[in-house]
Formats: structure tokens, sequence, C-alpha cells
């Protein structure tokens, strides 16, 4: 009796357990507009995501092990005003970020963006989830809208390291790296302490000797990366550490065939080129095409392993030919070559580097294929072969048609063929997009008049057309529109005078972050100097061209002879270099990843628009600075 009597009860406290685990597990977690199926998500668990807007939505995870990161794409659907979404967490990741874009912008969470530690089958926090979420927002988050503390950041990566010593091992680069940015005199020591605990150790790997060789190359302690080196070298002959001394010979080296000769080295001591090894096969390509040695440029350019490498090789080499129409022949194999290397990639897109999702992948050979297409229609028009030429064009042709440039490649070719109807059509939409140039509009007039041979409103129709363009970039632009504080400062300028940007406030303020070396810093010149004439006379507006990332011992006559050399009456201040690092003072108060980068700052001296890159149109460039300032004198 007692046991009949036993074991429903069992029954009923086993059920009633499970129930209160399963409870336990439901509780969901909400964090801005995200929410996750459970506050204490595990590895291995199914996590359902659910995520508020009735905007277009586009979104990936990345998982974190160590201080690495694996992006994945999160497919979501949509219904009344909510995405779902579901994710199985892998087995080794120790913490997950989310990003967000809602209409082509991240969604930043007000700066905290979407970052998770992960949890044992305990409830207990995963070691180093912590360390992997602060070294994820520090590294990645600025191109998401994150923002937080680096001294904040380093301390939780310290607090890990001092309670969990095992996680060492696999952060000591990073913590080394925060260590010496958020404390100099501190860094310095825990640099000795690591480097003095090696000493002690009879099997130190390779991955240790690195860590000392990046730690004392950071506080530019070069004798001992010398005998670090030298020790690392002796130990592991074909180590990583060879591979970049070989690379830094390959680099400095002038002579062509000593180059060749580096190259070989490196090719005998690994048996798979990677990254550097492509880059080596590329640049050997390259020199011996100058030479007209074209037995070895074909030698070279098929040891490139990585095709994308490989077809931006080629098509980097066709396009000087193709817009001066040198070597027509020539350049046309290299260009269909570059695009049949890509069209393989997208069928079997098996070898997609780690740092992009499934769809980034798919995206970006899509962009490169439109690019070298871009490449083979021009070549292919030059030739006379203006079907084909407009076939490929089509092919390369952007949905949003943002390249005025492109656009007016594929009217010119519309306009050869004689298709004026088409031709009227279509410029009549870039122009109205904002998308057009003078090129677009003249082609807009003959076209018009050739399918409308009496029409007298021509000039109207495009005087209305730019109306509408305006229109729709002031919307535009009035989008992306920020209110941050503008951090200050004080810089010298070419005539060793201080510029401070507390003494414009009240002005519209643009920083343009340039540096000599930078192609499209340099391409968009021609346009902001037009906006340097346009804005001289306006005491409401000022210009800096703040110079950054710029090195070399002659940084101040290199500058100047820049300017000087091209006549731009640019207001240049020059970036101070952190002592001891790689940032600049400006730049890294700014956030700025990459140059050029506008910043524009209105008369209260908050920070209002940001802008990164050149879209290839000086017209557009100009157009949109324009509208931002008038956007801030209203």
């Amino acid at each position: 009796m007692k046991k009949i009597t036993f074991y429903p009860f069992l029954i009923l406290l086993v059920c009633f357990s499970c129930k209160q685990e399963e409870e336990k597990k439901a509780q969901p977690l909400t964090m801005g507009q995200l929410t996750i199926s459970s506050e204490h998500p595990k590895p291995g668990d199914n996590l359902d995501l659910t995520y508020i807007s009735d905007k277009e939505v586009e979104a990936f995870y990345a998982y974190m092990v160590g201080d690495k990161n694996y992006p994945l794409d999160i497919e979501f659907s949509q219904k009344d005003g909510e995405h779902e979404g579901s994710i199985k967490i892998p087995d080794s990741a120790v913490a997950l970020a989310f990003m967000i874009k809602v209409d082509d912008k991240f969604d930043n969470n007000s700066t905290k963006g979407y970052l998770f530690p992960l949890y044992t089958k305990d409830g207990e926090q995963i070691q180093g989830s912590n360390a992997a979420t602060s070294f994820y927002a520090v590294r990645y988050g600025s191109n998401f809208g994150i923002e937080i503390d680096e001294k904040t950041a380093f301390e939780a990566l310290k607090t890990e390291m001092t309670t969990y010593p095992e996680l060492q091992s696999d952060w000591n680069s990073a913590y080394l790296q925060m260590a010496f940015k958020n404390d100099k005199e501190e860094g310095k020591k825990l640099i000795d302490a690591y480097a003095a605990s090696m000493e002690k150790k009879s099997d130190v790997s390779e991955k240790e000797y690195t860590s000392m060789l990046q730690a004392y190359s950071m506080i530019g302690e070069e004798s001992k990366v010398d005998s670090i080196k030298k020790v690392t070298l002796q130990k592991y002959p074909k180590g990583s550490t060879a591979n970049f001394e070989m690379i830094q010979q390959f680099q400095e080296e002038k002579d062509l065939g000593t180059k060749t000769e580096i190259f070989k080295n490196y090719t005998d001591a690994n048996v798979k080129l990677d990254n550097l090894g492509n880059y080596m096969a590329g640049t050997l390509a390259r020199a011996y095409y100058q030479q007209n040695d074209m037995e070895n440029f074909e030698n070279y350019v098929s040891m490139i392993d990585d095709k994308t490498s490989r077809a931006s090789t080629l098509n980097n080499l066709a396009w000087p030919m193709a817009e001066k129409g040198d070597n027509l022949d020539q350049a046309e194999k290299m260009s269909k070559t570059s695009l049949d290397l890509i069209t393989a990639l997208e069928k079997n897109p098996k070898d997609k580097p780690d740092y992009y999702t499934k769809k980034q992948y798919e995206k970006s050979l899509k962009s490169s294929y439109n690019m070298y297409a871009d490449t083979y229609a021009l070549i292919l028009f030059k030739q006379g072969k203006v079907k084909e030429a407009i076939t490929y064009q089509e092919k390369a042709h952007d949905p949003k048609a943002q390249d005025p440039e492109a656009n007016a490649r594929y009217i010119e070719y519309l306009m050869a063929d004689k298709q004026y109807e088409k031709v009227k059509d279509k410029t009549e939409n870039f122009i109205k997009s904002g998308n057009g140039n003078k090129k677009i509009k003249e082609a807009y007039k003959t076209a018009y008049l050739k399918v409308n041979p009496t029409a007298e409103d021509v000039d109207d129709n495009l005087a209305a057309f730019e109306k509408d363009a305006y229109t729709t970039q002031v919307t535009d632009i009035k989008k992306t529109m920020l209110d941050v504080e503008a951090p200050l400062f004080t810089l010298k300028d070419m005539k060793g005078k201080d510029v401070s940007l507390a003494s414009l406030k009240g002005k519209t303020v643009i920083l343009d972050f340039w540096a000599t070396w930078c192609g499209p810093c340099k391409a968009s010149f021609p346009g902001m100097q037009e906006v340097v004439t346009k804005y001289k006379d306006d005491d409401t507006v000022a210009l800096l061209f703040v110079d950054t990332f710029e090195k070399g011992p002659n940084r101040e006559k290199m500058v100047e002879d820049f300017i000087k050399t091209n006549n731009y009456n640019f207001h240049v201040v020059y970036d101070l270099a952190i002592e001891d690092s790689r940032d600049y003072e400006v730049a890294k108060k700014y956030n700025i990843s990459g140059i050029p980068t506008k910043i524009v700052i209105g008369p209260d001296g908050r920070m209002k628009f940001k802008s990164v890159g050149y879209s290839g149109s000086n017209e557009k460039l100009v157009n949109e600075m324009d509208i931002m300032i008038a956007i801030l004198k209203s």
C-alpha cells in the first residue's frame, strides 16, 4: 500500500519540479525593442527572439568565444508590428551580441547595444562572458552606434582575469593592450610581469611569444622586441612570426628579383597561401604586368588562391586601361576572368570568411560582381560593342542607382544605341532621386527633344525634377540627424596657430578627417574645394580639414606640399598622435574608424551629422553639404 500511495506522490513531485524548471526557463528578458525567450540563455539552447517594429528589419548576431567572435544571420518573420525569429546558440559560445538594422540604420538601444552573457546549467554566468561583451563593445561597437567607456570595459576584463586566471592564456594580447591604453604605468607593469612569468616556463608557445612581441612593440621597447623575436624565430622557424618577418622584408625590398625570392621562401614554408601570401602574389603580379612580363604576370596571378583577391587584382589592373582606352583586348580578358571568378563563388560560396554571415558574404560577392561588370561594360563600349556593354551595365546597375558616375555611363551607352525613350525615363528617375549629374541632365534634354521634337517644356521639366531631388535629399538627410555632444579640442594649423572648436561655437562647423595616403579623401577634395569657395565669405560656416592617421617624420611638409601642389585653400589642422599608441586624439574622441569621415557640428556645439566614405560624385557631395548647412541654418 505504501508503494501504491508513494508512487503517485513521486510522480506529482517530479512533475511539479519539471513545471518549476520549465517556468524558470521560460522567463523572458526584454532589452529595448528586443525580447529573448530566456533571461539566462545557455550554450546549446534554442532561443526565441521578438523585435518590436513596424518597419523593415535586417539582423544578425555574433557569438563570442574568448576574444574572437563569429557572426550568423537571423531570419525574422514579420506580423502585426513584431518580428519573430529563433537561433540555436553554439556550444562554444560564452556571450552574444545582436545587431538589428531598421530602415538601413542600426538600433543601438540608446548606445548600450544588445549584448548578453551566457550561463551554465546551474544558472551561473559563464567565465569570460563579461570580458567578451566588454571587449566586443570596445572593438566593434562604434560600427553599430554602441558606446562604452574604455576604462569600464578594461575593469570588466581585469576582474575576469583576476577571478579566473585560467582565462589569461586566451586573453593575454587583448588584456595587455587594453591595460596599457587604460593606464600606461599599470599596463607596463603587467607586461613586464607577464614576460617574467614566461621566462620561468620551459615550453613557451608561439602564441605566448606573440603576446609579448605585440605588447613590447606597443610600448616602444624595440630592444626587447628584437630579443624576443630572435628567440621566437629560432624556436618556430616556420611559424607566424617568421611569416610576418618575411612580409616586412617583402614590403621594404625595392628589387623585384629579391621580392620574388622572399615570396618563394614564403611558399616553401606554407603549404597553403593565407591573406599575407595572397597579398604578396598579387603585388608580384602587378609588378610584372607593369614590366610587360606577361609570363610572370600570368604565373603569379594564378597563384592567388583566394578567388576574391584574384578577381580584385585583375579588376584593379583592367579599370585604368578601360578608362584610358589602352590595351582593351588584354583588359577585356582580365575583366571577364574577374567576373567568372565571382560568378563561380556565387554559385558555390563554400569559402565564406569567418567575419561574414552568409547573407553578408552573398552581398559582398554581388557588390564585387556589380563593380567588375561596370568595368567590363566600359571596356566593351570602348571596343564598339555597344549592345553588349548595355547588357553588362544593366547587370552592374544598383537598383537604388546611388552612383551618379555609373548612372552616367549607363546613359551614355543607351544614347549611343539611340534608345531615347529609355534614356528619357531613366534620366528623369536619376535626377528626381538626386543621383544625377551634369552629363545625365544634358542627356535628358537631348533624349526628351528626340522623343518630343516640338516640345518647349524641357527646361521646366528639368527644374521640376531638381526640385523633387532637393526635397527627397532633405528628407533623407534629416533622417540621419544626430544630437550628440561634440568633444572639444584645440589643434595647430599649418601656420602654427591654435584652432579650438570652442572658439567656433555659434557657427556650423564641418570637420573633414583625411590623410595624404587616402585615395577616397583625395578624390573628394575637388568637391570640398567647391564647398570652401562657396562659403568662404559666410561667417556662419567654418570648415576644418583634420589631417589624421598620418605618419612619418616629415608629416607637416608632406601635407603642406600636397595642399600647395593641388591649389587647395583648406584650413588644415593636425590631429595629435597619442603617445605609445596608434590612436589620434581628435579621431579617437569622435570615434573615427575610417576616412574620409565628415562631421557636421551645429551652431549649438552639438554633432548633427556624420558621413563616412565618398560616393564618387563631387556634385552629389556638394549638394549634400549644402543641404546639411541649410538645415542647420533654418
